[in-house]
């Protein structure tokens, strides 16, 4: 069963946790033009142990529907379902390349870690775009290449083994893992991937029979051989140099002068690190207006910033050092400007418009570069 099974949803632990997807935290990204709502039609594809239920209980007026191949997973989210009287939820067993036998459409569809596992990823894509609704959002997650470069390596080592799925292949798997060298590639996506802690976690990272990844490029060429119009990342800040490049130095004003999807994939190998890749897609058809803010007028300057994250408090108290002129002064790391801040979201109040953030000052951004946050994503998948 994948992933780890959740046992009540209603814990704080559960509580604090949502989907890297969920269209509340992410409404300005995918809507920008209107207000946030909750009673939407919500397809859960691929939707695992835990996903369609948590999405009901987390969202009580909108109409979920999940769909997974695995019995074992939805006899889970069936428990959940009656668990939590989630009434709201409705399961079904399938393929997500038939999801147009449901006879239904939706509002918005959340299809993470699930299409680079498909014998045609973009059949899937296909198939979901086919139950999209004209003004609708897909929200999608696949692997990243480059992140997981040390996963490739032991995939095609197990396989020399000639490993399948059962006990004593995930022994052996473990055994490696223990007793590779410390300068072996994997150990920092290990660092980074908490679904290496159990079982399931680690045949679907290294035994799973059908599993791809994506480059920045080949994101982009995705969603265009599905017909679909690539919208933006959830978390542009992986993908953008402010906040990771020096703003005084060279290489951020020649990395910032790049057309925009050069600055992606420059963004991309600069990290290294990225495991999986974000982001979402709507119809050709849906203008992009409607998801795309023009910073090219003034207008955006009536855009009013709304703050999508909090600083964190540090886990252990600050020590206190002494100004120069000798008073003790709390070291404390002073709040980022909004031209540094890329995971707030913003929206106009003088013509109802809505806006990802505003952008670096003196600049005339061509689309929005903040939007909402996927926070696992530069930490594995």
């Amino acid at each position: 069963m994948y992933p780890f099974p959740i046992a009540d949803l209603d814990t704080p632990d559960a509580r604090s946790k949502r989907d890297g997807g969920d269209f509340a935290r992410n409404w300005h990204t995918f809507w920008p033009d209107r207000p946030p709502r909750e009673d939407l039609d919500v397809l859960v594809a691929g939707c695992g142990s835990n996903a369609a239920a948590r999405y009901a209980f987390n969202h009580p007026q909108a109409r979920v529907t999940g769909v997974d191949l695995s019995s074992s997973s939805l006899t889970h989210e069936a428990y959940l379902k009656d668990k939590h009287h989630l009434r709201n939820l409705t399961l079904h067993q399938g393929r997500i390349e038939d999801v147009s036998s449901l006879d239904r459409d939706f509002d918005f569809i959340d299809v993470s870690g699930v299409l680079h596992h498909l014998p045609d990823p973009v059949a899937g894509l296909k198939a979901l775009g086919g139950v999209l609704r004209p003004d609708g959002t897909i929200a999608v997650m696949v692997y990243g290449q480059h992140g997981r470069t040390g996963v490739y390596m032991l995939q095609n080592m197990f396989r020399l083994m000639g490993l399948g799925q059962n006990e004593q292949d995930v022994v052996t798997v473990k055994q490696t893992l223990e007793s590779l060298p410390k300068r072996h590639v994997i150990h920092d996506y290990m660092s980074r991937a908490p679904d290496l802690k159990y079982d399931a976690g680690l045949v679907d990272s290294f035994l799973h029979r059908q599993d791809r990844a994506y480059t920045v490029a080949q994101c982009l060429e995705f969603a265009a051989q599905a017909g679909m119009s690539f919208m933006h990342w959830w978390e542009n800040i992986l993908y953008y140099p402010e906040g990771q490049l020096n703003a005084d130095h060279d290489l951020y004003k020649r990395v910032s002068a790049m057309p925009e999807e050069s600055i992606w994939q420059f963004m991309e190998l600069y990290n290294g690190t990225l495991g999986q890749h974000a982001f979402c897609v709507c119809h050709a058809s849906r203008p992009a207006t409607s998801y795309k803010i023009d910073f090219s007028a003034d207008a955006f300057m009536d855009y009013v910033p709304v703050l999508r994250c909090v600083q964190v408090k540090p886990d252990k108290p600050v020590p206190e050092t002494a100004s120069p002129s000798g008073a003790s002064r709390s070291r404390v790391r002073p709040i980022r400007s909004i031209r540094q801040r890329r995971r707030c979201s913003g929206r106009s109040t003088a013509r109802g418009r809505s806006a990802s953030a505003l952008p670096p000052a003196g600049s005339r951004a061509k689309t929005p570069r903040l939007s909402a946050g996927h926070p696992s994503a530069i930490s594995g998948d």
